[in-house]
């Protein structure tokens, strides 16, 4: 009797144990994607898109160092909607920080998805990026934030944080990314 006592709080606490240590994962998880997301190269790409936006511009004019910022912008998005699809961080974890920013640039993005879609037609681009998107801009509605405000983009002549960069050469087709 004694050994099966033993054996049942030996199995609780290998429980306990693997618990606690998939949420201390998760969270380590989570707090190295919102990194990456803050990283200036992303803020950069993100940037990039809502100047881009804000002016009316063509994805095809961007210089193809833009371009590139702006693909791995929405590509670590893409990997966000995974990795919360996949339960590796809590969606609702990732939409309490990120929420605004996905809304507002899933209306600003628009034009690039639409670019990047017409390379491989039939296969969205970064659909768990847009599944992420759309939760983001539903959660706040359901909080009765005013989507308009995301949606339109900057008047003329509102400040932005850095000057629109002047159209180059075409991009070249992207990478898988």
């Amino acid at each position: 009797m004694t050994s099966i006592i033993i054996s049942a709080i030996a199995v609780t606490i290998s429980l306990l144990s693997l618990y606690v240590n998939r949420r201390k994962d998760r969270r380590d998880t989570f707090l190295k994607l919102h990194e990456l997301l803050i990283s200036p190269e992303l803020q950069n790409g993100r940037r990039i898109l809502f100047e881009l936006y804000a002016r009316g511009g063509r994805v095809e004019d961007l210089p193809p160092d833009d371009y590139t910022s702006v693909n791995r912008a929405l590509a670590v998005f893409d990997a966000a909607g995974l990795y919360c699809h996949m339960k590796y961080v809590s969606e609702k974890d990732v939409l309490d920080l990120w929420a605004p920013s996905l809304t507002k640039v899933k209306y600003a993005a628009g034009d690039f998805l639409s670019h990047r879609d017409a390379f491989w037609p039939g296969v969205p681009t970064w659909a768990h990026y847009r599944r992420l998107a759309d939760s983001a801009e539903e959660r706040l509605r359901s909080r009765g934030v005013d989507i308009a405000r995301f949606t339109a983009p900057a008047p003329s002549g509102a400040p932005t944080p850095a000057s629109a960069p002047t159209p180059a050469s075409a991009p070249t087709p992207p990478s898988a990314a």
